[in-house]
């Protein structure tokens, strides 16, 4: 058990943690909510990749309905020229060059073909992904709400707990806090633990035989003498 010298430095630790836990979090809370805002903007990237998708399979298809319109504009004109022209030779090249065209338009068309099953399986794709990211984002939007009610309570607890943290202080001895400060300013907490069995119960090393009945008298503030934390005995 803890003697009554080191009851109140754990009080004091309890408190102090408790104070810095507080502040670190709101420290934290920034770099949470950036986080999470880049998560649903990557998202939204994800759902805009897929309707680029969709529309450049689109651009594609008006090319091909464009470039197919020409083809049988030319078409016509070679029809129209075949009206027109005396020879057998010349109107032979103009069938070779309608029949050129009627063969780029087979082949557009089959491309065409293609494009359109493309197209619905872009669009289809597009609407599952659409739905399952958008409910992604509604969870990363729900985080941040809860990020926002998060600062709400730690602004509310701060407050009490400087209060609290300062109230344990009052009460200590100038030379505890002494201890305490210079034994804080140097580890990460626990800087109060157990000694069980001659074992720091933090660094896990034997402590030296002056240490260990020290430790079990409990009169005074006695520290781990290799990692300089305050110990007490737990028999």
């Amino acid at each position: 058990m803890p003697a009554e010298c080191t009851t109140s430095l754990l009080i004091l630790q309890d408190r102090d943690m408790n104070l810095q836990r507080i502040e670190r979090e709101l420290v934290e809370l920034p770099l949470e909510r950036a986080a999470t805002r880049k998560k649903i903007e990557d998202l939204e990237a994800q759902i805009e990749a897929g309707k680029q998708k969709v529309r450049g399979v689109e651009v594609h298809g008006k090319a091909l309905e464009t470039e197919m319109a020409e083809i049988e504009e030319q078409i016509l004109k070679y029809r129209s020229q075949q009206l027109l022209v005396k020879k057998n030779e010349e109107y032979q090249a103009l069938t070779h060059e309608i029949e050129r065209g009627q063969g780029k338009v087979s082949d557009l068309e089959e491309k065409e073909i293609e494009l359109l099953y493309e197209l619905d399986d872009a669009r289809k794709a597009l609407v599952k992904e659409t739905a399952d990211v958008s409910e992604r984002i509604e969870m990363e939007n729900r985080a941040l709400v809860r990020l926002d009610e998060k600062e709400v309570n730690l602004k509310g607890e701060i407050d009490g707990a400087k209060e609290a943290l300062a109230s344990v202080q009052a009460e200590m001895d100038k030379q505890s806090m002494s201890i305490y400060r210079r034994v804080s300013r140097g580890l990460k907490f626990p800087i109060i633990v157990a000694q069980k069995n001659g074992t720091c119960q933090a660094c896990h090393m034997k402590v030296s035989a002056a240490v260990d009945v020290e430790v079990r008298k409990g009169i005074e503030i006695t520290t781990c003498d290799s990692c300089g934390r305050i110990l007490y005995w737990d028999a």
